[in-house]
């Protein structure tokens, strides 16, 4: 991770607009693209701190923390140092966010004997998938129901040696002016009361034994990057009853291709047009990366840097039937060399618009003058 100022990166102060974020980061972005700068190490890696920087100043809370903590705060937990996720239930989170899946939010909240049978599994996708939506397959460590021992964790039960079976114990200790008793789980029936005469080798006594799961997920049309589903039953198998805990999928998107770019159901390409095309009109089929051929106008005078946006052609809303725009920020480089016929169609132009310009003719007689 960079240490540098992420402001400093995107050459902003600390006080810019979102919109100054974004296109500050779209230009250093298009400068520095490895599709421009082939073999150039270095160009790659500003790449790589420009994406990082705007990865945090463009998200309102990763941009809070981040001018609250500095480095020190932004990452330094999995959560992308969202500090108001720091001491609470994992489960607790995702059903403030997603209680079923995308249906709602709140949800069933799970008792505290059930919580730790949930899992985690972050999930990386391109932008293709995260757009269009796709099938995958997924694998993990999940504790099923031991089937050596039916779900026992041993055979002869007995009562617990160390609770006499009721499932707590008091550790007493005294200093020079109280005594202190604190009661706890027992450490070797957990909460059961019983114990056995001989101990499941497959689970070592603990009814569950650690297996590979693979699963088949549908990945919907419009995933966006730290966005979680929830698969219920798919979490561990119980301890204590029958019922399994939650599988909650994290999506991590990477949200550009070449010149295209995801901002959230918005998509932007940066199109470089010819200088001739931004002064006369012209239409112009344009391929773009994961999303096809467009048709487009450009009108006479155009200028470097405006947009030109094609409503309902982004991404799509995961929630509902509708999809965010298109927007093509049109860039005009001027050439850097001319051949002679094009040197004296600039210079004839320029004669008629009575412009000083540095043509050769010019130089010539300023030798021999």
């Amino acid at each position: 991770m960079s240490k540098r100022d992420y402001y400093q990166v995107l050459g902003l102060s600390k006080w810019a607009s979102s919109d100054e974020v974004k296109k500050a980061y779209r230009k250093l972005a298009m400068k520095y693209h490895p599709d421009r700068n082939q073999w150039d190490s270095e160009a790659e890696w500003k790449f790589k701190e420009v994406n990082e920087a705007y990865g945090v100043l463009s998200d309102a809370w990763k941009k809070q923390d981040y001018d609250t903590f500095g480095h020190g705060g932004w990452g330094g937990n999995p959560f992308g140092g969202w500090a108001w996720f720091q001491g609470e239930d994992i489960s607790d989170i995702f059903n403030s966010f997603f209680g079923g899946g995308f249906s709602g939010w709140g949800g069933r909240r799970r008792s505290s004997q059930s919580r730790w049978e949930d899992l985690e599994y972050d999930l990386h996708v391109d932008l293709k998938t995260s757009i269009y939506g796709w099938k995958d397959t997924v694998e993990f460590n999940k504790r099923h129901s031991c089937e050596s021992c039916s779900w026992e964790g041993g055979s002869n039960k007995k009562t617990c040696d160390t609770c006499s079976g009721h499932w707590q114990v008091t550790q007493t200790s005294q200093s020079p002016f109280w005594v202190i008793q604190q009661t706890r789980t027992c450490p070797d029936c957990q909460w059961s009361g019983e114990s056995f005469e001989n101990i499941c080798s497959e689970c070592n006594g603990e009814k569950r034994s650690v297996k590979k799961q693979k699963l088949d997920i549908d990945i919907p049309a419009g995933i966006d990057d730290a966005m979680v589903i929830k698969l219920t039953g798919e979490g561990n198998d119980g301890v204590w009853s029958a019922a399994s805990g939650d599988l909650y999928i994290r999506f991590h998107v990477n949200d550009s291709e070449k010149w295209l770019t995801r901002d959230g159901v918005d998509l932007h390409y940066d199109l470089e047009i010819d200088l001739i095309e931004a002064v006369l009109w012209t239409k112009k089929d344009i391929q773009i990366p994961i999303i096809g051929k467009r048709s487009i106008s450009i009108d006479a005078g155009t200028q470097a840097e405006s947009v030109i946006q094609i409503s309902g052609d982004g991404v799509k809303y995961v929630d509902r039937d509708s999809k965010g725009d298109l927007h093509i920020h049109i860039h005009i480089p001027i050439p850097k060399k001319l051949d002679k016929k094009q040197r004296e169609l600039f210079e004839e132009i320029a004669k008629e618009k009575k412009l000083n310009v540095n043509s050769k003719k010019w130089v010539f007689e300023k030798l021999f003058s």
